[in-house]
């Protein structure tokens, strides 16, 4: 995108006009070139902040939480996904959730729990769970 600046303006640093770009929050300058942002008031905005941001657990490991607070039944229900690459192996556990109530404490109840493995032939391989 090129931008044209106006000849009244052409004599103004370069540091004062990208604070007046940026301050109409619609082009950015970052990295020697003006970049297009999305406005805060528009709706994709709200829409793009109500994605869930993961979490890093340790060194290895992500997480990402995917919940929904159902009105009618006044219950929360989603998934815990967990990402783990330590030492070249690539494994997800994909885990469906309730929130419950014991007293005082709240909780997460695990209803499924699944985990997958990326596998030589680029496919990702469901493992069994062994239980003694």
């Amino acid at each position: 995108m090129a931008v044209k600046i106006i000849n009244k303006f052409s004599n103004l640093p370069v540091e004062l006009i990208n604070k007046i770009i940026n301050y109409t929050d619609v082009i950015v300058y970052r990295h020697g070139k003006y970049i297009n942002r999305i406005n805060k008031q528009d709706y994709k905005y709200a829409i793009l902040y109500t994605i869930p941001k993961p979490k890093k657990i340790g060194n290895y490991c992500v997480e990402l939480c995917l919940l929904v607070f159902n009105y009618k039944f006044k219950e929360t229900k989603g998934y815990f996904i967990e990402y783990d690459f330590k030492n070249g192996l690539f494994a997800v556990t994909i885990k469906f959730v309730k929130k419950e109530i014991d007293g005082f404490d709240k909780y997460f109840d695990v209803i499924t729990c699944e985990r997958y493995i990326f596998d030589a032939n680029s496919m990702w391989r469901k493992t069994p769970n062994y239980i003694m």
